[in-house]
């Protein structure tokens, strides 16, 4: 009886692991500061995320295709047509950017504008103040 017990003890410590190393690799979607998505964008879409005032944004956007991201601030949140006015900062026609950047106290957005051809775009980032 003693022997079998001590068989399912390493499967039971390997399963904590597995799931110990899950909790962990998942942690970061979990804090309060972080967005993950990833979805299918039609073409010309737009997808806006409201950024943490006064915060250190780090993460990425990536794609197949290209797409377009710009930093703007909006008091309304609309974002049809972004006017260089309210451009903070942008990437156009890239398939990758590396978000590092500081907010300003007003209300920022990260947005997201789909090239000519329908795709999946990742967006993650993580807001640190």
């Amino acid at each position: 009886m003693v022997t079998k017990i001590r068989g399912y003890i390493p499967v039971g410590v390997l399963l904590l692991v597995v799931l110990g190393v899950g909790l962990v690799a998942n942690a970061a979607v979990l804090l309060p500061g972080a967005s993950y998505q990833r979805g299918y964008f039609g073409a010309g879409a737009l997808q806006a995320e409201r950024l943490p005032a006064g915060s250190h944004v780090t993460g990425h956007v990536r794609a197949e295709h290209p797409f377009s991201v710009y930093i703007v601030t909006s008091e309304s949140g609309y974002f049809e047509n972004v006017t260089a006015g309210s451009v903070v900062l942008r990437w156009e026609n890239v398939t990758e950017v590396n978000l590092n950047l500081t907010t300003s106290e007003g209300a920022q957005y990260l947005v997201v504008k789909n090239g000519n051809t329908g795709q999946e775009i990742e967006i993650a980032f993580s807001a640190d103040r």
